[in-house]
């Protein structure tokens, strides 16, 4: 199994719609569209975001969480 670390912005839902099937979940989370082969990378490149020196500025968020993900 080959593991890697990605980006997630996290964008609050601002309210409950019955008729979603999303309904009840605080969170949508957006994936930086890289993955990264360290946590240490990972992190030097959310300063970056949070600090507006990213590519990608249209995946600024006020919440961020770095996650690890296997894949075979």
């Amino acid at each position: 199994m080959k593991s890697g670390f990605a980006i997630f912005g996290l964008e609050r839902i601002p309210e409950q719609i019955s008729d979603d099937e999303k309904s009840g979940q605080p969170y949508l989370f957006r994936k930086y569209p890289e993955q990264f082969e360290s946590y240490i990378k990972a992190h030097d490149e959310l300063e970056k975001i949070m600090g507006g020196k990213s590519p990608f500025v249209h995946y600024k968020s006020t919440r961020y969480v770095i996650m690890e993900i296997y894949s075979q």
